[in-house]
């Protein structure tokens, strides 16, 4: 049995330091949690720190180079051998080729690699020092595994720093601060709450709950707007098509017919030339307003509100937008409150994951009464963009004291809602989007043949 120095998280964060005889670290770590402490890291007195216990690779050895022929007064030195006789291994061409792009140019430790972390990566990250933990490793040794073993460059490099951080007596959730574009208020709080009451890999389990039920709910939006962009492109380019390349045929033999032309055929006239003569930019155009829109969003502020409140009243989409800003907020002010954060703190995290001026402000609302000790509820009745339902439902979880799970009971019912919503809108905008191609195409038509009955007529 050997004396272990262990560096362990006591209830309110602070760091306990002392020795410990056990076999090996996960006894430590099991003696520990028996007495509501989390381990950081852990060495054995025979040697340097099992966190750090990582076996450097051996020095290559280099072999010496044959002694160069002394050179005299009268001789000159041997000509360098030519490329294709050159001895030694040659690069390969994979390794030229990694040369040209500059794939094999060493990194810099203190460059942030170009890149980001989805968050399918932060739930594997979240699920394995979850595991690891629960296994009895230490926190150090589970970072320093997932700092080598990661096939993201990015991820691994903010591991290293987080881990440098732990090492240097940081909390892991300041750690986890520092890269706020990663490990966002909610995982950071969530993180911070499981450090003060000593139930680290619960909160992270819940945690990873949280992000899969999120990667879920964006690919609920996504699918529901790939269908009315894909047709709309389709349906774009076709019109263009007809406009630059098939109307312009016809004209020809409408200008040769001299006779006048009716009014639906003057109108597809004028709408070719329009489309000849730049008209075929107007979808790049649109485009450009609105990227330039969500620019001026980001940077102005009277915009942003009259935006954001504008968008929540677009038929067919206002609706499902309004679902899934609801049900993450709601999502995270469970998961929050779950984890043992306290309201205020909880709400106030809960807002910054709406991402709207027009719910935010229903958010402040709720914090300050809260703050004033009103609870939740009576400002739900208020808004109109909050369902009854959830206040009533919320309203209930007040008086009997089970707010996050009603929270999350609320949560999991409003994503049907939002599943639901999905399949009325692809519902409705199926039959839509052929009448909108119908009603063009009996325009294109119309204007081509009405000229054609026309001219029958009078050869008639």
């Amino acid at each position: 049995m050997s004396t272990f120095n262990y560096i362990a998280s006591g209830p309110n964060g602070e760091s306990v330091r002392g020795t410990m005889p056990a076999v090996d670290k996960a006894e430590v770590a099991r003696k520990l949690k028996e007495k509501g402490l989390f381990l950081v890291s852990c060495r054995s007195d025979g040697g340097g720190p099992a966190s750090a216990s990582v076996a450097a690779p051996p020095a290559p050895t280099i072999a010496a180079p044959p002694p160069m022929p002394r050179l005299t007064s009268g001789t000159s030195a041997p000509a360098p051998a030519s490329n294709g006789n050159a001895s030694g291994p040659q690069p390969s061409f994979l390794d030229r080729l990694n040369n040209v792009f500059n794939q094999n140019k060493p990194l810099d430790p203190n460059i942030r690699p170009k890149g980001k972390v989805n968050l399918k990566e932060l739930v594997i990250f979240t699920r394995q020092i979850s595991i690891s933990i629960n296994a009895g490793m230490s926190f150090v040794d589970a970072l320093q595994t997932m700092a080598a073993n990661t096939r993201n460059p990015v991820m691994g490099w903010i591991l290293r720093h987080v881990l440098d951080d732990i090492l240097s007596g940081k909390k892991f959730s300041d750690a986890l601060a520092a890269h706020p574009e990663i490990f966002r208020p909610v995982y950071v709080s969530m993180a911070a709450a499981g450090e003060a009451g000593g139930f680290m890999p619960e909160a992270l389990n819940r945690t990873a709950e949280f992000l899969e039920k999120e990667i879920e709910l964006r690919s609920k939006i996504k699918s529901a707007m790939v269908y009315p962009a894909v047709i709309a492109c389709v349906a774009t380019v076709v019109v263009i098509g007809m406009m630059v390349f098939i109307v312009p045929t016809f004209v020809k033999v409408f200008q040769d017919m001299g006779a006048p032309l009716p009014l639906p055929t003057r109108m597809l006239i004028t709408a070719s030339v329009f489309t000849r003569h730049g008209g075929f930019l107007a979808p790049v155009v649109f485009v450009g307003l609105y990227l330039y829109s969500q620019k001026l969003r980001n940077s102005n502020e009277k915009f942003r509100c009259f935006w954001d409140e504008k968008i929540l009243a677009v038929p067919l989409f206002g609706k499902l937008i309004t679902l899934e800003i609801i049900t993450r907020f709601i999502r995270t002010l469970a998961s929050l409150v779950a984890n043992g954060v306290m309201a205020l703190q909880a709400i106030s995290v809960a807002r910054q994951v709406v991402e709207n001026r027009s719910i935010e402000h229903v958010v402040d609302d709720i914090f300050a009464s809260v703050q004033q000790g009103n609870g939740i509820s009576p400002v739900l009745y208020r808004s109109k963009y909050f369902p009854v339902l959830v206040a009533n439902m919320v309203s209930t979880g007040e008086k009997t004291g089970a707010i996050p799970e009603v929270l999350n009971k609320m949560a999991d019912y409003y994503d049907s809602e939002v599943s639901s919503a999905i399949r009325d809108l692809l519902t409705l905008m199926e039959p839509l989007l052929i009448v909108v191609m119908a009603v063009i195409v009996a325009f294109v038509i119309a204007g081509l043949m009405l000229p054609t009955f026309e001219m029958s007529s009078l050869v008639n």
